[in-house]
């Protein structure tokens, strides 16, 4: 598992390839799956018949499994990792995500991965206010890149990525107007990481 966790390096950062879409239930086992049967699934020309979804949807499904290090990029292509075996397979642990301790370690993996999902570590290791809205955390992280990381990154995409990050954890207050789509489509909220409380949506 240790090997799994990426440190955090100034010169390997990665912002915005999730194409604007947040994870959202089933990708992870839609994609896995279909990978275990077509290892070229994603580079297909009939990627988004097999996927069901629209083209940068598949490249969302793509990143948010190698975020979440469930599939891995080797020399022979994109490959499964021991844990996404061990999770999304045939007679895996939990393969639909219908225990919470499995998204909790799907979340654990994610924020550790500071190369592929960077604001996401950043995030959930480096901001410690309890308190905010969504341009102070946009600002925060855009100032952690400009001052420990290498490399050009685009600000829009880097502020972009906490618009991403609240979606996918942010649990609306009681009583806000939040479409349903929205609730059933964000698996990581329900882990209560993130509230809002003087907002009635995901920017808070």
């Amino acid at each position: 598992m240790d090997s799994l966790i990426k440190p955090f390096t100034p010169q390997k950062a990665a912002f915005g390839r999730h194409e604007t879409f947040a994870l959202r239930y089933g990708w992870l086992t839609k994609g896995f799956q279909a990978l275990q049967e077509n290892q070229g699934v994603f580079n297909s020309d009939a990627s988004t018949v097999t996927l069901g979804v629209g083209k940068n949807m598949v490249n969302a499904i793509r990143y948010w499994l190698r975020a979440t290090q469930m599939i891995e990029v080797t020399d022979d292509g994109l490959q499964a990792t021991e844990l996404g075996s061990a999770i999304f397979s045939e007679e895996g642990w939990d393969p639909y995500l219908e225990d919470e301790a499995t998204l909790w370690l799907v979340h654990w993996m994610l924020a550790t991965n500071s190369e592929l999902a960077t604001a996401w570590y950043w995030f959930f290791n480096c901001f410690h206010k309890a308190e905010f809205n969504n341009e102070e955390a946009a600002n925060d992280l855009a100032a952690f890149v400009s001052e420990n990381l290498t490399g050009k990154h685009s600000e829009r995409t880097v502020k972009h990525d906490i618009n991403v990050i609240l979606k996918m954890y942010c649990q609306a207050k009681q009583g806000a107007k939040v479409e349903m789509e929205d609730i059933l489509d964000a698996p990581l909220a329900s882990l209560k990481l993130v509230t809002a409380t003087r907002c009635s949506s995901f920017n808070c």
